[in-house]
Formats: C-alpha cells, sequence, structure tokens
C-alpha cells in the first residue's frame, strides 16, 4: 500500500485490486477461513437471501434457557407491614387524618409586655404581633420567651446596680468613674461578641480597648478628649483591616466596630464627664439615674399589667400602654425631685436650679429613655438576637440593662448645659 500527498492533504491508494467475490467462510485479515462444517449449512454469499438457518449448540446440555417472567418470586407484601400506608403496595396512599396526632398547643406564659425579645420562624421572618383584648399580648404573638423575665428579680438587679454607682460616688468620684468603665467595657464585649454571632467581623480588641479609654479620656481632659479618642479608633481601625484582619470585609467590620464605640462608649462616658464637674457632677449623675430607673420601672409595670398594643416593629413586645407609663413614671419623678428640692443642682434653687430646671429635664429624659431602649432593641433584631448577654438575672446582658441610660446621660449633659452652668 503506498500514500500519495494533493493540496488539500493526504489520500490513500490502494495498490492491490479489490476482491468483490469473496468466498463464504474467507477471513478478510488473511488466508486462514473459518470452517462452518457442522452448521445445517454453508454460510450463503452476501449477495443471496437468506436461508434462516442457525449454527448448532455443540453441547446442549449446557445451554442456558431464559424463562422471563412478569414478576419477581417471592412473598406478597402485606399491606398491615407498612404501618401509614394502606391499600396495594405500589400504590401508597395516606392514613386517614382522623388517625394522626393532634398539633402541638402552645404553652401560656404570663404577660410581659415590655421585655426586649426577638422571636422568629426558622426563615428569620419575625412573628408580626396580633391585637386581641381578652389574649395576652405574648401569648397573641405566640411567642415563648416573654414571660423569662422574673419582675421581683429584675427590680432586685436595677436597684442593686444603681445602689452600687451611688454608694461609688459618695465614696469618691475617681471610683465611679473606675466603676462606669468597668460597666461599659463589659457592655461592649456582649455587643462585639452579638455582632460576630449576627456575622459581623468587628475588631473586638481595638472596640473595647477605644470604649474603655473614653470614660478615662474624657474625666482627665475633657469633652475634647472623646474627638481624640475617636479619630484614633479610625485610624487604628483601617489599620487593623490592612494588616491583622485583610481578609474581614472593612465595611461591614470597621462600621460595626465604631458602632459600638460611638453608642456605648461615647454616649457612656457622659457619666464620667459629669463626674468631672465639681460640686455638680455626682447630682447630675443621680438625677439621670433615679429618672431612667423610674422609667423603665413604670415601663414595665404598665406594659406587664395592662400592654395590649405593639409600640414597634423594633421590638413587637413593647407596648403603646408601656411607653406611656414609663413616661409618666419619668416625669413624675422629676415632679418628686423638684417638690423636695433633691438632689442637688437641678432642684436645688441655692446650686442654681429649681423646679422649672427639673422638669424640663424630667420631659426631654423621658424623651430619650424610649428612643434608647428601641434603638438597641433594634440592634438586637438586626443581628438576630434576643439579648445581649446573660451575666444579669432576668435582664439578660449589662447592654441590656442600660440601653435607655446610655441615652439618658447625654441628654441631662446637655440639658445643664443649657439651664445650669
Amino acid at each position: 500500500m503506498s500514500q500519495q500527498q494533493d493540496k488539500e492533504g493526504f489520500r490513500v491508494q490502494r495498490t492491490d485490486p479489490v476482491d468483490d467475490d469473496v468466498a463464504p467462510g474467507r477471513s478478510v485479515f488473511g488466508d486462514a477461513e473459518i470452517s462452518f462444517e457442522d452448521d445445517d449449512a454453508a454460510v450463503p454469499h452476501w449477495s443471496q437471501p437468506p436461508t434462516g438457518a442457525v449454527p448448532k449448540v455443540r453441547n446442549p446440555a449446557e445451554s442456558v434457557t431464559f424463562k422471563p417472567q412478569s414478576r419477581p418470586a417471592g412473598a406478597e407484601p402485606v399491606p398491615e407491614d407498612y404501618g401509614g400506608w394502606a391499600g396495594d403496595a405500589s400504590e401508597p396512599s395516606w392514613a386517614e387524618e382522623a388517625q394522626l396526632p393532634p398539633p402541638p398547643k402552645q404553652p401560656s406564659r404570663p404577660v410581659d409586655a415590655d421585655a426586649d425579645a426577638f422571636f422568629a420562624h426558622d426563615d428569620g421572618e419575625a412573628v408580626p404581633p396580633q391585637e386581641s383584648a381578652a389574649t395576652p399580648l405574648s401569648t397573641a404573638l405566640g411567642v415563648t420567651g416573654a414571660g423569662d423575665r422574673d419582675f421581683v428579680t429584675a427590680t432586685i438587679v436595677g436597684l442593686g446596680l444603681g445602689a452600687l454607682i451611688l454608694a461609688a460616688m459618695a465614696y469618691r468620684e475617681w471610683v465611679a468613674v473606675g466603676v462606669v468603665t468597668v460597666v461599659l467595657a463589659v457592655a461592649a464585649v456582649e455587643f462585639f461578641n452579638a455582632a460576630r454571632v449576627g456575622g459581623l467581623q468587628p475588631a473586638v480588641l481595638l472596640g473595647v480597648a477605644a470604649v474603655a479609654s473614653m470614660p478615662l479620656a474624657v474625666y482627665w481632659r475633657g469633652e475634647s478628649a472623646a474627638g481624640l479618642v475617636l479619630v484614633m479608633s479610625v485610624v487604628f481601625g483601617a489599620l487593623w483591616y490592612l494588616v491583622v484582619a485583610p481578609s474581614d470585609s472593612p465595611v461591614r467590620g470597621l462600621g460595626s466596630t465604631m458602632l459600638g464605640i460611638l453608642h456605648i462608649g461615647l454616649l457612656g462616658s457622659y457619666a464620667a464627664l459629669m463626674l468631672s464637674i465639681p460640686d455638680l457632677g455626682t447630682g447630675m449623675l443621680t438625677t439621670a439615674i433615679i429618672i431612667t430607673v423610674c422609667y423603665d420601672t413604670g415601663g414595665l409595670v404598665v406594659g406587664r399589667t395592662m400592654g395590649r398594643s405593639p409600640l414597634s416593629a423594633a421590638s413587637p413586645n413593647k407596648t403603646l400602654e408601656g411607653l406611656i407609663g414609663g413616661v409618666l413614671a419619668a416625669v413624675g419623678a422629676a415632679f418628686a425631685m423638684g417638690l423636695l428640692s433633691q438632689p442637688s443642682p437641678f432642684a436645688d434653687v441655692s446650686a442654681g436650679g429649681g423646679f422649672a430646671d427639673i422638669m424640663i429635664l424630667g420631659i426631654a429624659a423621658a424623651i430619650a429613655a424610649p428612643i434608647g431602649d428601641l434603638a438597641e432593641s433594634q440592634i438586637k433584631r438586626d443581628l438576630g438576637i434576643k439579648d445581649m448577654g446573660s451575666i444579669l438575672p432576668s435582664h439578660g446582658g449589662v447592654l441590656d440593662r442600660f440601653d435607655s441610660l446610655l441615652f439618658v446621660l447625654p441628654t441631662t449633659f446637655y440639658v445643664s448645659r443649657f439651664v445650669l452652668l
């Protein structure tokens, strides 16, 4: 055989003649022949019609006979063996609905209409509030944790925390600043841990350090020191995501870090800023604490007993009745302090205050307190958590206890700047 190339490529040219007249039994690969001596007849030529003859089987005893069956052999399935299935095994059907167990009932719990909670289904969608005149709000919402907060325990814990800071202020102002710093640092740890649970990547070490240094800085150097801490937080936060954690999202990470520093560190540092004011700071901070405690207590009591109307989607368990009760309690506390002319300086005429001044503060604090409460509820709802922590019995975390106070502190400071200082 030889090959010959043309313009379009290679082609094969046969040198041996084509044998179209091939005898039956001849191999096309050589001269060897295949014998069909024991066949019924010789294999006909390909051009002849077929004869229908087949080769013989040399050993009939070894032949295999295939007998197809319509279905495999075996025991007939019993319908009772399938439990919930009935009828023919090839055509399953559901059991009767009467045999199914009844759906579980929701447990009944006492009303806690003013407790912070975020309850969601598996798909993350919050349970919408249901209004009912006869059914408590927590039961209508279908929540299972609205009554987890014990009123007596919550009151004892709240009064104990207030007594601690008041005792520290009575002893030494710098001791009170130390207590404020520790409380804010613990709250910052809770916040940044909750942010990580929510899928964010804050710079925890940087955030906690900035929050802890904020009250110390303002107590030492005054209000302008807060700006220095914030600027350094932004600078070192940028370096953090450039060097320490370059794989994390800098926008979400640094944003959540600065939110914690501003929300906890900056707002909370106004407690230390007021303590830095000679002769007046302890009275200002005491007034802020008393008004906030009265707001929280009034809102909790009224919400538990009469709460029916949902207040905001940020906190489905808070009610309009609880808000009204808290506002009246805060203004009432300011009214009582005005009548007693204590504490100084807001209610004390000799210190530059008076009844009108303490009432202005009471109204302003009554507006700021629910905003702080709902703001933290919105953060927790966005992160998908119920409480920021669990360190305080019947309260959750430290930040859950001081969420309203964080907004009342700067309100008290700036009101004093206008009506007192």
